[in-house]
């Protein structure tokens, strides 16, 4: 799980979106509202399908971004991870506490890499 997060708001244009990225060396950033709460994620692959490949590059990021955000709880295991991931047809779950703050991402190669047995259970849609 990737604990140091990096944030934008939805008000970014995309284009800020991907040199945060490039300059962070990251391959997702937490969208965040004005009070630092998470709202959606935006991926490298929310600014080549919904931005680059369109030719809309002016977008916000609030328009590109992944939503609904998909949580998970720190207490949840591996196996529950991977099949929220599958169900949800997502790669990353924002992991949240009880009161709905950030604590990482967990991305679908952070399971890959500590339980390759997981991969299939990531992968399945609508199981």
């Amino acid at each position: 799980m990737t604990t140091h997060l990096v944030t934008i708001s939805g008000t970014a244009s995309a284009k800020e979106a991907a040199g945060t990225m490039a300059a962070r060396d990251v391959g997702s950033l937490l969208v965040v509202d004005s009070q630092n709460r998470p709202t959606a994620i935006v991926t490298e692959s929310d600014l080549v399908r919904k931005c680059l490949a369109k030719g809309e590059c002016d977008a916000v990021v609030a328009e590109i971004a992944t939503k609904p955000l998909v949580t998970i709880t720190p207490d949840a295991d591996l196996s529950e991870a991977a099949k929220l991931m599958g169900r949800k047809n997502v790669k990353r779950l924002v992991v949240t506490d009880g009161a709905g703050n950030a604590q990482g991402i967990i991305s679908q190669e952070d399971i890959v890499k500590l339980t390759p047995s997981l991969y299939d259970l990531t992968a399945r849609k609508g199981q």
